[in-house]
């Protein structure tokens, strides 16, 4: 399906499975309880809209633009969020399940992750300023070369960031999970 252009529209429990999408923009929409596995989406313009518990199961988003787009309750498995356009790139995830995606070299400055399963998902060279993480479980994620700046970590668990090689400043941590910061260390703590 290509320049295929939605306003407002609301997509409730619709399959959009294997199915391409080029060119086209979706702006006010919402997709609620859809099956996105295995979709395609090159040069999609998405603004202002909101996936509500719906399923993004290994969701193609080549240059895909995504303006305020809200996911709301989510489950989105190997999400290549790497590869939309960083110009217009300011998603939320809001209790979310995102399980080996890629947000690399992208530029996510105070994006909230609010208590989502963020697991085996790769922050590579990603800007991270002042993002919220708190309550998050971010078991098997990689944080490397991140700019974690006034990041929130507040009672997150299971994360594995090396001081080393992230920047840290004025970033929140709780106890006694803060402790895991240390395992990179040569040190032993009694």
């Amino acid at each position: 399906m290509s320049n295929h252009s939605q306003e407002g529209k609301q997509f409730k429990s619709q399959k959009f499975e294997k199915n391409f999408f080029s060119e086209g923009s979706f702006s006010n929409c919402l997709f609620e309880r859809c099956e996105l596995m295995e979709t395609q989406f090159w040069n999609v313009k998405f603004s202002d809209c909101v996936f509500k518990g719906c399923n993004l199961h290994l969701v193609k988003l080549d240059g895909c633009r995504l303006q305020n787009v809200c996911f709301d309750e989510c489950k989105v498995i190997g999400g290549e969020f790497h590869k939309c356009d960083q110009s217009f790139f300011s998603p939320e995830f809001n209790k979310c399940i995102l399980r080996g995606c890629n947000f690399s070299d992208r530029k996510m400055k105070q994006t909230s992750f609010f208590g989502s399963k963020v697991k085996e998902c790769f922050f590579n060279d990603t800007h991270l300023v002042s993002c919220d993480f708190r309550e998050c479980d971010l078991e098997g994620s990689v944080f490397h070369h991140s700019d974690l700046s006034m990041a929130d970590f507040r009672d997150a668990q299971n994360y594995a960031i090396n001081p080393q090689v992230n920047k840290l400043k004025k970033t929140r941590f709780s106890k006694p999970d803060v402790l895991a910061l240390l395992e990179f260390f040569d040190i032993q703590i009694s």
